[in-house]
């Protein structure tokens, strides 16, 4: 009990205040200014040059348009010759921050609404009309099926479909139609896979104009890690230093209360 009131009575009635000693050692010297050069080449090299801490920022807001121009020559034989311009081979016209430029395509002609054979796969080969079902629909198949089994060669029966006929295969493209009546008044169209090259355009920066608030900010914490050297100082000549004991002396002095009575003369160091 008497321990813990001792240590109470120093916690409570003890007061420290700060003892500025200078100490004439180079190494100790030495080392604070290269601590403080340390610490300064950090502020303004680091802070304020690289990361420009004297400025405030903000990302970049901007929207892109893209235009294309020129024409193409193709000679197939589905198509035959046919010259390409901007509106032809830029799939869709307008996008937001792309565009797709047609290279190479796939050509379906003269597709009419009409039932035709589906094309093979699992479930559309049969045998009979009793293997397909009537108003079937699946997100593999190209139409709606009429419940028959109709040829779709010499040697394979498919069931058949109410769909654009003749159907495609189905791949992954993009893939688009360009419709017109025929001379009966008969919607016909021609489908286009369309491969190509997608252009991506991304914008991104980030702009920044002084501010006195983050400059004086980080003014304030580069002066604030200055005291580090102090710190460091006194870790390696109170703690490490062969003088060590004779810094301490010289660092702390505990100095009695004269109202207890004390007969001690006042000594100044």
């Amino acid at each position: 009990m008497a321990g813990c009131a001792a240590a109470l009575s120093s916690c409570f009635f003890e007061y420290d205040t700060p003892r500025i000693v200078l100490i004439r050692s180079r190494k100790v010297g030495l080392m604070n200014r290269a601590v403080q050069l340390l610490i300064l080449a950090y502020v303004i090299g680091w802070v304020f040059v690289w990361e420009k801490g004297y400025q405030e920022t903000d990302s970049v807001v901007s929207s892109v348009t893209t235009k294309v121009k020129g024409v193409a020559l193709t000679n197939t034989s589905g198509l035959g010759l046919q010259v390409w311009d901007v509106a032809d081979y830029v799939i869709p016209p307008q996008q937001e921050n792309t565009l797709f430029v047609m290279t190479n395509i796939i050509a379906t002609l003269n597709q009419r609404q009409s039932t035709c054979a589906e094309l093979p796969g699992a479930k559309t080969v049969c045998t009979s009309d009793d293997n397909c079902t009537f108003g079937s629909i699946d997100v593999h198949l190209s139409g709606v099926t009429t419940g028959k089994c109709v040829h779709y060669n010499a040697h394979v029966k498919t069931c058949e479909v109410l769909a654009w006929c003749p159907v495609e295969n189905d791949t992954y493209v993009p893939r688009f139609a360009k419709y017109y009546k025929d001379a009966n008044g008969t919607e016909v169209r021609t489908l286009i896979k369309a491969y190509g090259i997608r252009f991506d355009v991304i914008i991104f920066g980030k702009a920044g104009k002084f501010n006195i608030i983050p400059t004086m900010i980080n003014i304030g914490s580069g002066l604030a890690l200055l005291g580090v050297a102090t710190v460091l100082c006194d870790i390696i000549v109170l703690y490490l230093m062969k003088k060590r004991f004779y810094y301490r002396e010289k660092k702390y002095k505990y100095v009695e209360d004269y109202d207890q009575g004390l007969t001690e003369p006042f000594r100044t160091e």
